[in-house]
């Protein structure tokens, strides 16, 4: 962290308190430190010498879901994500990550094939009766720590990665565009349908389709305060999405975009640089790069749509998958109210916090049924298993589905 930036940022905050009104946490809990104008005084008085890292420190900086609600509401414009992010980089330095989390971050996500094993090994788990065996004898629940219900977060894995399904190259005829598909992990090894219809819908508007080598976009590790981790992933994504000729860098998911798009400030060169520009959400590229036309099969659904906060507040894109959806043959939309809310996931925030993320979802929950909506349609999966989940946990018969599986149901197939 720049302290004489940070300090910066910081002596704009006139402690207006106009962030409580937005932040999910604060709603929850009432607690001052949790909101930004708390955890702007916290990191003020450490950067000053007031305050050093403790645990109790450590608690409150992990205690936020990097949604930018407060940065968007902030009437001065300070970067409050960056600045959490920041001190959580100080916190990594001076205290160290957690032996898991320093090894999922420098060995894992930077080896496919170890991460590949982790996913079949998930795969099998569920499929080889452990998992029916584990949940039957409720010996999670004797493990601590909500590690039942948690368990119950873990989506189903896909048999084979995505991108071991699908070719490298998607040529056509006369293409419009050339793109590079980056499929992230959860589309990779969770969610391969999504990864097909987003090719398949790029494949009927003529654009060329490349999907390249690449790793986890780092976020999970920037989040966590371990930047040299995520800067060598961004390093080896920009890479390899350069060395593939590219037009454009089209990402089904919104916290890979926001991170994707954040290369340029975390490696600071040139070449993240032309990377960065070329990033584009699959939702803001079919509206505003290519001209957009739904299939005709009709699609007889009531949707409504979550904003992710990656995805509405990181990149600036709210317009566009509504207007795709409002253009889909059969589809009736309804606006759900505070689409735009976090729905508690935050990446691994729900995992770490159970119960509070769970708290924050609810609210999310009410305002889609209150829609009486059959889908709730978004794009990132990390909201997309989130919203499962506590739909799940209400019984509720709403469907969760990406924006690109939507719009292919309307293609008649080939």
């Amino acid at each position: 962290m720049d302290k004489i930036v940070a300090l910066k940022h910081l002596d704009r905050c006139s402690k207006c308190g106009s962030c409580q009104a937005v932040c999910p946490l604060y709603a929850e809990t009432r607690m001052e430190p949790l909101v930004a104008r708390g955890k702007l005084f916290l990191i003020r008085n450490y950067l000053e010498g007031e305050l050093g890292i403790t645990r109790r420190m450590k608690e409150l900086m992990s205690l936020c879901l990097l949604c930018k609600a407060c940065t968007a509401q902030c009437p001065n414009g300070i970067p409050v994500d960056r600045l959490v992010l920041g001190i959580r980089q100080e916190i990594a330095r001076e205290k160290g990550i957690s032996f898991v989390k320093k090894n999922v971050f420098q060995h894992l996500l930077q080896n496919n094939g170890r991460l590949t094993m982790a996913a079949k090994m998930a795969y099998l788990y569920q499929k080889s009766g452990l998992q029916w065996l584990a949940r039957r004898s409720r010996i999670l629940e004797f493990l601590g720590g909500n590690l039942a219900r948690k368990e119950e977060l873990l989506p189903q894995m896909a048999s084979r990665p995505f991108r071991s399904q699908v070719p490298q190259h998607f040529p056509c005829n006369r293409p419009r565009l050339r793109v590079g598909y980056y499929t992230g992990c959860l589309t990779n090894y969770v969610f391969p349908a999504t990864g097909h219809a987003v090719i398949d819908v790029l494949r009927r508007h003529q654009v060329e389709v490349v999907v390249p080598e690449q790793w986890c976009c780092g976020i999970p590790a920037l989040a966590s305060g371990d930047e040299e981790a995520a800067a060598k992933l961004a390093q080896k994504n920009v890479e390899s999405f350069l060395k593939s000729g590219v037009d454009a860098v089209i990402v089904d998911c919104a916290s890979c975009g926001s991170m994707l798009r954040y290369y340029v400030e975390l490696l600071g060169t040139e070449e993240a640089q032309r990377f960065s520009e070329k990033v584009l959400d699959i939702s803001q590229f079919l509206a505003d790069a290519v001209s957009f036309q739904p299939g005709e099969r009709e699609v007889p659904l009531v949707v409504t749509y979550h904003d992710p906060c990656h995805l509405r507040r990181g990149q600036g894109v709210a317009k566009a998958p509504r207007d795709l959806i409002k253009s889909l043959p059969g589809v009736i939309f309804r606006e759900m109210k505070e689409a735009d809310r976090c729905c508690g996931a935050a990446g691994s925030f729900n995992l770490a916090h159970y119960d509070l993320a769970n708290r924050i979802g609810r609210r999310k929950v009410q305002n889609i049924l209150q829609t009486g909506a059959q889908a709730v349609v978004t794009g990132c999966p990390s909201c997309i298993m989130q919203i499962s989940h506590l739909l799940a946990r209400e019984n509720a018969p709403v469907k969760v589905m990406h924006i690109a599986e939507l719009i292919s149901r309307t293609y008649l197939k080939k």
